[in-house]
């Protein structure tokens, strides 16, 4: 019997897969993957080739073939979507392990009201020993002084832009499951946008966040994920200084206010004007 009657007669059975595959974009090798697994209890013949299923699969309208640009890359990356996958799925299907953070969080998280163009995906990097961890005030002057590091490594798909950040190894702290999709909760959204806020709009953006956050956050899962990260910088001035501005109130503030400062931090880089908060011996923009 010809491969493509086989085919036809298991349509419905690969169709009914699909749709109820949890997972809706696929690349090559997932589906040649599924092909080996699959064949016999499709009862596809010997003769067909992972490609020539996955011709198929587009041939008969149950998985559409789409093309990532990469800024930087020699190749693009194929990818094979249902109808009902979304741009949020496409571009954590991009790196494998990695998970979405920053300002697509933020939306996931319902931490803002607008629907961004950008995505950002974070892949973290191995783990590396600590090394010399000692911090001065003129090494954070001079680091902040300057704007933001930003990622370099961009993808385009239609009207999306696709940033992906090289994160520090993390252990996928805070990451957990927004309708199948892996990307970091809301109190690590909260830290990783305190620690770069030009990913997330910038620092009233940032504030914003904390306030909507204020009915939903847990102040020690917030501080627990904090310690967790072990940052060399002391993030929780700035934390807090968040906290107290969104309108919290409560012990576990308290306890980061007494937390020993022995530095001036920043709020942010590359501040023309600054205020100071000796409450959090913190720089933050003129007037915010």
């Amino acid at each position: 019997m010809p491969s493509k009657s086989r085919f036809v007669i298991a349509e419905s059975s690969i169709k009914s897969f699909f749709k109820q595959n949890p997972r809706k974009v696929f690349s090559r090798q997932q589906l040649s993957g599924i092909f080996e697994e699959r064949k016999a209890a499709w009862n596809l013949p010997v003769t067909t080739t992972d490609l020539r299923f996955i011709e198929q699969l587009q041939k008969r309208g149950i998985l559409t073939k789409i093309e990532i640009l990469f800024d930087g890359y020699i190749n693009k990356k194929e990818r094979y979507i249902t109808q009902d996958a979304n741009e949020l799925e496409i571009a954590v299907s991009l790196i494998n392990k990695s998970y979405l953070s920053h300002y697509s969080a933020m939306f996931l998280n319902s931490l803002t009201t607008q629907v961004p163009k950008t995505i950002y995906i974070t892949f973290e990097q191995s783990k590396k020993p600590d090394g010399n961890r000692q911090l001065k005030q003129e090494g954070i002057d001079a680091a902040f002084s300057k704007p933001q590091r930003k990622a370099v490594t961009e993808a385009m798909y239609g009207d999306y832009s696709f940033l992906i950040l090289n994160g520090m190894y993390t252990g996928r702290t805070g990451v957990h499951l927004i309708e199948n999709i892996p990307v970091t909760s809301l109190e690590r959204t909260l830290i990783d946008i305190t620690v770069r806020p030009s990913y997330a709009g910038g620092v009233y953006s940032v504030l914003e966040a904390y306030q909507y956050a204020l009915a939903s956050i847990s102040l020690n899962k917030l501080v627990a994920t904090l310690d967790n990260l072990d940052f060399i910088y002391p993030y929780h001035q700035a934390v807090g200084f968040y906290l107290e501005r969104a309108g919290y109130t409560g012990r576990k503030l308290d306890e980061l206010r007494s937390r020993k400062k022995e530095f001036r931090f920043y709020l942010t880089y590359d501040m023309e004007e600054k205020d100071f908060s000796e409450d959090w011996q913190l720089y933050f923009p003129k007037g915010m």
